[in-house]
């Protein structure tokens, strides 16, 4: 028989549901497997029922709840104690148990063995349900002890999940967590840990203007119940700002690439780069990627005068190829000492690449970038605006 509280509050025999009476009934077995084998005294019982205005007939009302549940359960599982009741299951078969050994599993792996810590962390958040938002503990029971119980477990999946994000980060598994982190941030505005791992993973996958966005989210969330952002975000968005060097990703992250995954050199990638920083001179782009390629690599070059010397020639004359090759060479340069920078790079080159692919395109993006930057914008024939 399996015990689910971490999603509601619910027992399986098999495929099969085990009904387990009405709600004060579920709260007594709840409490009773959450003791994990440890014996939970009547008077408790009461207290964690009932509170501080418990019924008269409390003490009869648990031996009703008690026998109750032995009928559903089997005498074994629930056997009579001397001062109170004690639930007999192995740890196994309750997903609180199995969520608080495979956390306890792993703690002392992290930053020893963060991949492995990070398996047994995300195995243990799956006891949860499907994905990183943590369902509702022991929903819909009543009582002071479920309302304990649910903080107090709530609290526990916060502090896996923050562990379990801080050392994918440390893994340079920022660009997959994006996603992750951009939905626990949504569902947690004030979260300012989420929004500070956010930020981190953005600025790593070359998103530093969306990392401010996400700052800017959380300020003014904040803002509207009078608070501003702790001292560890608003440090974080200055460094993002400046553009810390020590905020670049683990040089092992680019190691590690998805199954059949082609990774292309620094020299093609600044090929490509190179030909949509002309697209975008030119008046060309009819995507966003150019235009994009163009800021990042502004926004790159903006502390070296030499690179910035190359750009400037090309934006002069893209039909310089002495100039254009000159800056190629600066590019591809850089490319190859900024991991960061080829990473945001190679993104938007494979955004451009399968863009072409799927035939003209506008993006909303572009136009929005022209108005900003005063470029005028001429369509003619049919594409498709996305």
């Amino acid at each position: 028989m399996q015990f689910h509280l971490l999603n509601g509050m619910q027992a399986r025999e098999g495929d099969q549901p085990v009904q387990l009476g009405n709600r004060q009934q579920r709260l007594m077995l709840a409490l009773l497997l959450l003791a994990e084998g440890r014996p939970v005294t009547i008077e408790q019982l009461i207290d964690k029922i009932w509170g501080d205005d418990p019924i008269k007939s409390a003490r009869r009302v648990i031996a009703q709840y008690a026998s109750g549940l032995r009928q559903r359960l089997g005498k074994p599982l629930l056997p009579p104690y001397e001062i109170g009741y004690v639930a007999k299951t192995g740890r196994e078969q309750v997903d609180v148990h199995r969520f608080h050994d495979l956390v306890a599993e792993a703690r002392p792996l992290l930053r020893a063995d963060d991949t492995q810590a990070v398996h047994l962390l995300r195995k243990a958040l799956r006891q949860w349900g499907g994905g990183l938002l943590p369902g509702e503990p022991l929903n819909r029971l009543p009582g002071p002890g479920a309302a304990g119980a649910r903080a107090r477990l709530l609290g526990e999946h916060r502090a896996a999940l923050l562990q379990c994000l801080e050392a994918e980060l440390r893994l340079g598994r920022h660009t997959q967590l994006v996603p992750e982190l951009q939905d626990l941030a949504d569902a947690w505005p004030l979260d300012e840990d989420v929004t500070r791992l956010l930020m981190l993973a953005l600025h790593r996958a070359g998103r530093s203007s969306d990392a401010l966005t996400a700052y800017d989210d959380l300020r003014r969330a904040l803002l509207d119940d009078g608070n501003d952002p702790g001292a560890p975000v608003q440090e974080l968005q200055q460094r993002i700002l400046r553009q810390d060097p020590a905020l670049a990703p683990p040089a092992h992250s680019y190691e590690v690439n998805p199954p059949g995954a082609i990774m292309r050199s620094s020299a093609e990638i600044g090929k490509d780069a190179v030909r949509l920083v002309t697209e975008a001179v030119r008046g060309e782009s009819w995507t966003s990627q150019p235009v994009e390629m163009l800021e990042l690599v502004r926004l790159h070059f903006a502390g070296d005068e030499d690179a910035q010397r190359t750009l400037v020639q090309v934006e002069a004359d893209p039909a310089d190829m002495v100039a254009v090759a000159a800056f190629g060479r600066v590019l591809e340069a850089c490319l190859d000492r900024d991991q960061t920078f080829l990473k945001a790079a190679r993104l938007l080159v494979e955004q451009a690449s399968r863009a072409k692919a799927g035939g003209p395109s506008i993006s909303a993006e572009l136009i929005k970038n022209a108005s900003v930057y005063h470029a005028p914008v001429h369509f003619s024939g049919d594409f498709n605006i996305s």
